[in-house]
């Protein structure tokens, strides 16, 4: 069955079940049902050229969710995009956008405005059988930009055959024990449409809010039960919680993230501030889920990012793509039944390299060390990137901390960091922490103060952008290294 199918069940079910919360106020499940059906009404007649995906860009998710399965509805294929992603556009086969007003358009395409009123409670729908074409929803395609770490965008396609893949794995066993989840994603990104489609199709509650003290402040009051994040978001608002909040958070069971590796301080961190109970999912936008676990049950094994789930098949080979044995440290390959759905690929022997060096565990746990170009090889000693940046983080001062290797003069790779300093900071004393570390303090060749570290939507660093800025930084009299 179809999302949109689900969310129009549990509205005649359930009506009055609150299929979002926001601090601006609630929507039902019959009110977010009559808003897609208004929407998918007025796509049907106004998306001039259906053969094409449209493009979907609003800050809202309320209204992101309304306009994309509207759109689905009507029998379009959409592109879920966030503001950034809008420069890609014309690179892609994309004719229309649906925006809001006073919003971002794009020359030489089809500009549809959000009509407000489908947002609206109590909403009349219109009768959808005699204004819709026969509805062809099951065909429609969701398209997502991942630029993952790179920085640079690739449009990844989600066939309605991968939806249903997706959903008969977890979409009701894997929010059964939840009724409110709280999505720090957002929905204008893969990794959060996908969450708020599982959500909708289980009949739970969505929950968004701004980033920062108004997710803490709604989780609070809503009695949110689960919360779905990145790593990066996750800890951002352990910390939040720690020097600022520290609401009761009664309700809050579980905390569910993904996306990237993170370290063992930082989900001391988060376990500490926030909730006992985290679960580790290792997922790609390509492939769907293929690890997971309960962080304690993996606790003990360093780099673990969970079991292997049963539709997912993963190996470790060198780089010819010989299979390694148990334990042994290589490229991650994996395929699983989303994968080939998502791909229409009939040969079982097609992989999907999603660029991470790990290796598995007797017990069938999978263990990352990193992306391919973020492990370090010191004079034969191995270091995580993700450590090497936790440390950094958690030093005084420190707000935030990017590492990268560039070719050095030598034409050997050299270690190179950016930091944001708070305004009190002293750059001596971090120094001196850096140096005296056994691990860290000898593999920095350079070390330069910046604004920002460049972040994906979900938090991930994008090292290339790292990369030029640092060089940038470098290239400047006026800015030397330190």
């Amino acid at each position: 069955m179809h999302i949109v199918d689900m969310v129009y069940f549990w509205a005649r079910t359930m009506p009055r079940q609150l299929a979002v919360i926001q601090p601006e106020g609630v929507v039902t499940y019959q009110a977010l049902a009559q808003g897609i059906e208004s929407a998918a009404v007025y796509f049907a007649a106004s998306v001039t050229d259906k053969s094409k995906p449209v493009t979907v860009s609003l800050p809202s998710a309320p209204k992101m969710l309304i306009a994309s399965l509207g759109l689905l509805r009507a029998g379009c294929s959409i592109i879920v995009a966030n503001p950034a992603d809008l420069i890609h556009i014309p690179l892609v086969d994309s004719n229309t956008l649906v925006y809001e007003r006073g919003g971002t358009t794009l020359n030489e395409r089809e500009n549809i405005v959000f009509d407000e009123s489908w947002l609206e409670l109590g909403a009349t729908a219109p009768r959808l059988s005699r204004q819709l074409p026969q509805p062809r929803t099951r065909n429609a395609d969701v398209y997502f930009f991942t630029s993952g770490t790179t920085g640079r965008p690739k449009r990844i396609i989600r066939t309605q055959k991968a939806w249903d893949h997706r959903i008969l794995f977890n979409a009701t066993s894997a929010f059964a024990d939840y009724e409110r989840a709280l999505l720090m994603t957002g929905v204008n990104n893969a990794m959060g449409f996908t969450r708020a489609y599982e959500v909708l199709y289980a009949g739970k509650t969505l929950c968004f809010a701004p980033i920062g003290q108004p997710m803490l402040w709604l989780a609070n009051i809503y009695d949110i039960d689960l919360i779905i994040a990145s790593p990066q978001q996750a800890l951002g608002l352990a910390e939040l919680q720690e020097k600022v909040t520290q609401y009761p958070l009664a309700a809050l069971k579980t905390i569910r993230i993904g996306g990237s590796v993170m370290s063992r301080d930082g989900i001391n961190r988060i376990m500490k501030h926030l909730c006992r109970n985290i679960i580790i999912a290792y997922s790609s936008t390509e492939a769907g889920v293929a690890a997971l676990a309960p962080h304690d049950m993996i606790v003990d094994i360093p780099n673990a990012v969970g079991f292997v789930i049963p539709e997912a098949e993963i190996q470790i080979v060198d780089a010819e793509g010989n299979n390694l044995p148990v334990g042994s440290e290589g490229f991650v390959r994996l395929r699983t039944a989303q994968f080939l759905a998502n791909f229409d690929i009939e040969d079982a022997k097609t992989w999907y390299y999603p660029g991470d060096v790990g290796w598995l565990t007797e017990n069938g746990v999978l263990c990352i060390a990193g992306r391919k170009g973020d492990v370090l090889n010191r004079g034969g000693v191995k270091l995580s990137v993700t450590d090497f940046e936790e440390f950094l983080r958690s030093s005084p001062g420190v707000r935030d901390a990017g590492v990268c290797t560039l070719m050095g003069a030598s034409g050997f790779e050299e270690v190179w960091i950016g930091i944001v300093l708070a305004p009190s900071a002293d750059i001596g004393t971090l120094r001196g922490r850096i140096e005296a570390n056994a691990n860290f303090g000898t593999n920095i060749d350079k070390l330069f103060v910046v604004d920002a570290v460049p972040r994906g939507a979900l938090g991930k660093i994008q090292r290339d952008k790292l990369k030029d800025l640092l060089q940038s930084i470098a290239e400047d009299s006026d800015k030397p290294a330190s």
